[in-house]
């Protein structure tokens, strides 16, 4: 499944998304359940993990997470969950929707 996922996100990460678009489909898709922490989860697989403006492979943001990242998960959609990541250096924090399966839960934060 992981395979087929990268091989979708690869092919629309070709052809740029429409900001528009991604920011409707942002605001579609971060009213769901609302906007609350809900667990703990490491970044597993090989490779880049892409954070996305939006849960659609097209709304790639130029950013990423490598295996071993962890992550705060927030609102899910589809096979996308929001997610934020603290750097562990430099306190900054990065928001962002990747595709749950290359995450594994490490704890529950609240409900789920």
């Amino acid at each position: 499944m992981w395979l087929a996922a990268t091989a979708v996100q690869a092919a629309a990460a070709a052809t740029p998304a429409d900001p528009k678009r991604c920011e409707q489909l942002h605001a579609v898709a971060n009213a769901s359940p609302g906007f609350v922490p809900r667990y703990g989860a490491v970044v597993v697989g090989a490779g880049r993990a892409h954070l996305h403006t939006a849960p659609d492979a097209a709304c790639d943001s130029g950013k990423f997470l490598i295996p071993k990242d962890r992550v705060t998960v927030y609102t899910p959609y589809k096979e996308w969950v929001q997610v934020m990541f603290i750097h562990p250096k430099t306190g900054e924090d990065t928001m962002g929707w990747m595709l749950d399966s290359r995450l594994k839960t490490t704890g529950t934060m609240g409900p789920r």
